[in-house]
């Protein structure tokens, strides 16, 4: 017996969009991609991009819930952040449909607030998040371009912080003389470790990152492990700002590669109990639990 989808989950981030087809329970039997991210997306070319990519879909008469940067500022329609702490009925009760697609509904975003001022949000990762079954205080790591630290209590979102860990790697690589002649990552573990152990115990950030420069001076870097050595500055930067929550369950949720190295980053933080998460998986579930709240 043929299983029945009951809703089409979008996940449009801002270089990329994913539509699937989904079952009751979150089950993803049917995906595709395409290049035409958020953000490069002016308001009115939202609804045609997807009746492009997935119309025929679309024709079935599901519903159709969208996460991620459609609903960030300027693009489909913009989606106000909730304040932490917040769950998946909190999501659910604010979901609201653009102006050109009355049965397509957004995803807002999440927010921290300090006195009542806006001091970090995350769009798109909250689906993920309320798509795994974590353990209670439990943190979610979406490590990229702005690596999420997201914490839980009980599957509410009770705060997070945005690190620009592979922005800035992009940026040093491309514009500074730390970049120069340096090879790609992901070819030298020694390197990224070593940067690792300088990162954790050197809290003089911008001193640390020069260290690329003066380890291949020194001999002891060569320009095709310097990448993997800034990678573990940058990550290790990351772990050591994040170290009280070391005796939390961590959850990673991204490409397999980035996880793995760093899940290698939090061991050697000593973060003992760290999970690698399907992000696809979490993302569709999470889709589903919220679709499924705003239906009651």
């Amino acid at each position: 017996m043929s299983v029945v989808a009951g809703l089409i989950g979008v996940d449009w981030g801002t270089s990329n969009l994913r539509v699937m087809r989904i079952a009751d329970g979150g089950r993803v039997l049917d995906s595709r991609s395409d290049p035409r991210g958020a953000g490069g997306l002016a308001p009115g070319q939202f609804h045609d991009v997807l009746r492009d990519v997935a119309g025929d879909w679309l024709s079935e008469g599901l519903p159709v819930l969208v996460s991620g940067m459609a609903g960030a500022r300027g693009r489909w329609r913009e989606m106000a952040y909730l304040p932490c702490p917040a769950g998946v009925a909190d999501l659910a009760g604010a979901v609201a449909s653009p102006d050109d697609a009355p049965l397509v509904r957004l995803v807002p975003g999440v927010a921290v607030f300090e006195d009542d001022r806006l001091q970090d949000v995350v769009r798109g990762e909250e689906t993920q998040v309320f798509g795994l079954d974590a353990p209670d205080e439990a943190v979610i790591i979406g490590p990229g371009t702005h690596s999420k630290w997201i914490r839980t209590t009980q599957g509410r979102i009770t705060g997070f912080r945005t690190f620009m860990t592979g922005e800035l790697f992009a940026a040093i690589r491309k514009g500074t003389i730390l970049g120069a002649d340096m090879g790609d990552p992901g070819v030298d573990d020694d390197a990224f470790a070593a940067g690792v152990v300088r990162a954790l115990h050197d809290p003089a950030f911008t001193a640390a990152l020069f260290s690329v420069r003066v380890e291949g001076l020194a001999g002891r870097l060569s320009p095709a492990s310097a990448a993997d050595y800034l990678s573990g500055l940058l990550i290790g930067a990351e772990v050591a700002a994040q170290i009280d929550t070391r005796e939390r369950p961590i959850i990673l949720i991204g490409a397999d590669a980035l996880c793995r190295r760093y899940a290698a980053a939090l061991a050697q933080g000593g973060f003992h109990d760290v999970r690698i998460a399907d992000g696809a998986a979490a993302t569709a579930k999470g889709l589903w639990r919220i679709h499924e709240a705003a239906s009651r």
